[in-house]
């Protein structure tokens, strides 16, 4: 049986962001804000999400206001600096492609222990591209967050393998190692000569709307 992948819950991912931004802006952000930094395609998935939040009287909606406002309950509290990380677009979730490195085009503002990182210094993300890994619940236009560190048995990592770069998992054989596709249209990848992990995956972030 296959361990479970620890996915970010967009409502979660919101109500960070509400308290995060009010405590460095020191005001509410407004349904624009949220949708530009959360990443979602449309507004009214932020509303939907907003209403589910009041719903559960996370947050409180003023007619007229101009944002939300948190109510924290015991229970909640943003939990640790606000990490920013290095969003690239080179590693396909696909046949493996070239990995142009350099500075990160774009980078994503979120809380470590949302994303279930460990050492914020060695962390990363990289769009999907492709298919292959769908069946592993990562679909291409996903954003997976990676940490550089041991890899084992299972994960889905990014790898560099003879030279090129593909997201995949990855599986122990005798004497070695090989990257599984996690889709039965993509081959599995053995190593002619090279297999290196650069990054094992931690979460995965969807945007929705």
């Amino acid at each position: 049986m296959k361990p479970k992948k620890q996915r970010l819950d967009s409502r979660q991912m919101v109500l960070d962001f509400i308290g995060v931004y009010a405590e460095e802006h020191n005001r509410p952000p407004t349904v624009r804000e949220i949708q530009k930094h959360c990443g979602f395609k449309s507004p009214r998935a932020i509303s939907y999400i907003l209403e589910r939040l009041e719903e559960a009287k996370l947050i409180v909606r003023q007619a007229h206001s101009r944002g939300v406002q948190l109510v924290r309950p015991p229970a909640y509290t943003v939990k640790g600096p606000v990490l920013q990380l290095p969003l690239f677009e080179s590693i396909p979730a696909g046949l493996p492609d070239r990995f142009e490195g350099g500075e990160a085009p774009e980078t994503i503002r979120f809380i470590p222990s949302t994303l279930g990182i460990a050492n914020p210094k060695r962390a990363f993300a990289v769009k999907v591209r492709g298919e292959s890994m769908i069946d592993a619940g990562i679909f291409s236009g996903d954003v997976v967050v990676l940490e550089q560190k041991e890899a084992k048995h299972d994960d889905i990592v990014a790898a560099l393998i003879d030279g090129e770069t593909t997201l995949k998992r990855l599986v122990k054989k005798k004497g070695g190692y090989y990257l599984k596709a996690e889709n039965v249209d993509y081959p599995d990848l053995e190593p002619v000569d090279e297999l290196s992990v650069q990054g094992v995956v931690v979460s995965v972030l969807r945007r929705y709307g």
